[in-house]
């Protein structure tokens, strides 16, 4: 939905800046600015995402991503009141991952269980390996 969305601005404001030939020419400068922005941050809001593989997880959310080991990842949280999924990291920080929000509700926490059981899957062939 958000690509589909930032298409859409992205074609609003060219048609703005275009129409607005009586405009002078900074203010058109800056509508196409603003519209970029917009784009930008649609483009950002879409690539939000946590995807597991064979070496951990990826965590990307709207302004950094980060990549994490599966030994880094100690735990998995979503409280009720969480916006999103918490991460936490054997440095002693958490790491937000916006990919799983809060507000999808059931879905939200069968994806955080289904997290969690893949993390503590990959603790327990440490131990073992």
């Amino acid at each position: 939905m958000p690509y589909a969305l930032a298409v859409v601005v992205a074609a609003v404001f060219a048609l703005l800046v275009v129409g607005l030939s009586d405009w002078p020419a900074l203010d058109r400068f800056l509508v196409a600015v603003v519209g970029a922005a917009i784009v930008w941050f649609l483009h950002r809001l879409a690539d939000v995402r946590v995807v597991a593989d064979q070496q951990g997880l990826l965590v990307a959310n709207i302004l950094r991503g980060r990549r994490l080991e599966w030994a880094e990842v100690l735990g998995v949280t979503l409280r009720p009141a969480d916006p999103w999924l918490v991460l936490d990291v054997s440095d002693g920080s958490t790491v937000a991952a916006m990919g799983v929000q809060g507000s999808d509700g059931a879905y939200a926490v069968e994806q955080a269980r289904q997290l969690a059981h893949l993390v503590a899957a990959r603790a327990s062939a440490r131990e073992e390996g």
